[in-house]
């Protein structure tokens, strides 16, 4: 929770959400509605969607009678039931796992369900975690069996994290097919490295804020801002 308001935080700080009356805002893959529910500061419940790909987590979300609109989705952009004139849409820790046809085709499809002037915030891995793979990667055991088979996978299905760094650094996009539970398949989830290189090629001057400094948040958090201008997917791809 302590991470979630402090990316509650900067995003109402950055977007100016104090100067937006009764916002509309979607938690994208919201989960149990960590971050979701610190809205409900800002505006109306009816006012607040949160998309989410597994069938758990939103049986879960009704056994809790959360308060927001709950929406299953398949994991490819559309949302059936979603409004296109949304003043905020957020991402905790889902493009950091996304691969790069999906991180594209959502984006393309975000910057065209909100208001001129909305935003996207999103989060995904960058140098904190690739830090954390150096340290893992180092370890020759661990007495823990659950951190073992973990540091096993991590050294068996990604590259050597110095590689990571490199091409990080480089500004290239980066997915690990690794997968993860239920619906997300390594089709489309597992470890994503979005620099910020790669963010201002394909996004230009839609991009108001990128950070990696945000207490207690250890990923980089990216602001995006819709234009009058309606993005495609070929846009994106070729920009």
């Amino acid at each position: 929770m302590r991470q979630a308001f402090d990316f509650y935080v900067h995003m109402r700080t950055v977007c100016h959400l104090d100067q937006v009356r009764q916002p509309k805002v979607l938690d994208f893959g919201g989960g149990w509605g960590r971050v979701s529910r610190l809205f409900l500061r800002d505006t109306k419940p009816r006012n607040i969607y949160l998309a989410e790909t597994r069938a758990s987590t939103v049986q879960l979300l009704k056994d809790l009678n959360a308060p927001y609109t709950v929406i299953h989705n398949a994991p490819p952009p559309p949302i059936i039931g979603l409004p296109n004139d949304l003043d905020l849409v957020f991402a905790y820790s889902v493009f950091s796992h996304l691969s790069e046809k999906y991180f594209l085709d959502w984006m393309a499809y975000f910057l065209n369900v909100l208001k001129p002037g909305g935003h996207v915030v999103f989060t995904s891995r960058g140098h904190y975690f690739i830090r954390h793979l150096q340290h893992l990667h180092a370890r020759e055991e661990a007495a823990d069996p659950t951190l073992a088979e973990h540091i096993r996978r991590l050294k068996q299905m990604m590259p050597h994290p110095d590689q990571i760094l490199r091409l990080h650094d480089a500004g290239e996009f980066q997915f690990y097919p690794i997968g993860g539970s239920e619906e997300l398949t390594p089709s489309f989830f597992g470890e994503a490295f979005i620099p910020e290189a790669y963010l201002k090629k394909h996004f230009g001057d839609a991009i108001i804020n990128f950070t990696e400094d945000v207490p207690r948040v250890d990923q980089s958090i990216t602001v995006l801002r819709a234009t009058v201008r309606s993005y495609a997917v070929t846009d994106l791809i070729t920009a």
